[in-house]
Parts: structure tokens; C-alpha cells; sequence
């Protein structure tokens, strides 16, 4: 079951990848043949939002999966800061699954805290890469000020430190040409 989701989650990763940014967007034959409303690349510009310094605690042991092994642990605390939202983490739990011999991670963090004008939020992060790149997709639910991300799509691109005890993350949403 566990294996089924992960290849359902890859293959919905992929075919979204593969259809929201080209790796070879096409070019023109010649200035004639384009339009003034075609645009030339569709590659999505994107504005960062806010990084996340992310503490962990112990990691349990591991438990085994098929494939691999999932790893469990505390979110001690941590901050953010940027100009879409600033503030402090105040806990959490972070699960990480090592398949392929190391060479795939499956992450899920769940994460609150509070702004720096006292509104609670929610950080709710899915995602798949290594250990030294990583994606995921970040749902928000905050109030407030900032009320308005929790309608936006929102991904964050995170690295695990090598010992495993923190995770920088840098949040991102596409943004209009």
C-alpha cells in the first residue's frame, strides 16, 4: 500500500513537472510566425517568500517500510524569516522515509508556531527528492495579516543537514510575468 502511494505521489510529481516547466521550451522559426500573445518561454518565474530554519530533535528507531526505513522526530523549534511572514516555530513532527538504499526521500513535516504579531499558523509540507534536494509542496494555514497565503500555491525547496538534526527550507510561489 505504502509503495503504491509513493509511486502514485513520483508519477503525479513527474507528469507535473513535466507539464509545467519544459525542459526545452519551444522557439520560434522566425519573428514573422510569432504573435504578440504567445509567450516565448513558459517557464514559471517564482518569488521567494521566507526561509525556515528548522530544528530536530532525536530521531526514534527506525522503523521498517517496504523499500526502506521511516525515521520519525520531533521539530524542536525554529524560525522564519521573510517578507511574506516572520516568526517562530514552536514544535512539530517531521517523518522521513530512506528508500532506494538512501537514494530517495519521502518527507512530510507538520510544524506550528506563531507570527511575529502573535497569529498561530500551521505549516503543512509534503514532499520528494535527497537528502541534499528536496521538494515539496507547503500548505500554510495562517490568520491574520497573512491570511491570504493560505490560498496560495505555495512549494519550498529544503535541505537536510548531513546530521540530520536541522533542515533549512526556502519558500516559494510563481508569480505573474
Amino acid at each position: 500500500m505504502m509503495m503504491s502511494l509513493i509511486r502514485l505521489l513520483v508519477a503525479c510529481l513527474l507528469a507535473f513537472s513535466a507539464a509545467a516547466i519544459p525542459v526545452d521550451p519551444p522557439q520560434p522559426q522566425n519573428s514573422a510566425s510569432t504573435s504578440a500573445s504567445s509567450p516565448a518561454n513558459t517557464t514559471p518565474k517564482l518569488e521567494r517568500i521566507f526561509t525556515a530554519q528548522i530544528q530536530i530533535g532525536d530521531f526514534l528507531a527506525p522503523i521498517p517500510i517496504a523499500g526502506g526505513q521511516r525515521l520519525v522526530a520531533k521539530v524542536n523549534g525554529g524560525s522564519i524569516k521573510g517578507k511574506a511572514l516572520t516568526g517562530s516555530i514552536l514544535g512539530g513532527i517531521t517523518v522521513i522515509d530512506i528508500i532506494n538504499s538512501g537514494q530517495t526521500l519521502v518527507n512530510a513535516v507538520r510544524s506550528f508556531g506563531s507570527t511575529n504579531d502573535g497569529t498561530t499558523f500551521l505549516i503543512e509540507e509534503n514532499g520528494i527528492g535527497s537528502q541534499a534536494d528536496n521538494f515539496a509542496r507547503l500548505v500554510l494555514s495562517v490568520g491574520g495579516s497573512q491570511a491570504n497565503l493560505a490560498n496560495e500555491f505555495l512549494f519550498t525547496e529544503a535541505t537536510l543537514s548531513p546530521d540530520r538534526r536541522s533542515v533549512m527550507t526556502t519558500a516559494y510561489r510563481p508569480v505573474d510575468r
